[in-house]
């Protein structure tokens, strides 16, 4: 069995194994959307963290931002959406370390 590494599913190929990694890493992109106040730690501290597991774009708030999310009910700062790769999304606001967890701990 040369060449032949054994997986969670079997045994299979260099070949084989490179293209289902390469799958598994795709299914598995996710990123995230920031909107972030200047200075702000919680800001900083869930930009840190995400950036750990996927890609991370930050976004300085400004007035239309603070406005819109003011609407949506958001009342602090961060506010974060992860992008998932099956085309879902979450949304949250402020620091919440359980929340974060479930993406840097998964």
């Amino acid at each position: 069995m040369s060449g032949m590494k054994r997986v969670g599913y079997g045994y299979v190929s260099h070949t084989e194994r490179s293209i289902i990694e390469k799958i598994s890493r795709e299914e598995k992109q996710m990123q995230a959307v920031i909107y972030t106040k200047p200075k702000c730690q919680k800001c900083r501290h869930t930009a840190m963290k995400l950036k750990q597991v996927m890609p991370v774009s930050t976004i300085t708030a400004d007035e239309r931002d603070i406005e819109r999310f003011r609407k949506c009910g958001y009342q602090s700062f961060p506010v974060v959406t992860v992008y998932k790769a099956n085309g879902t999304h979450e949304t949250w606001c402020d620091l919440q370390v359980d929340k974060i967890k479930q993406y840097t701990e998964g």
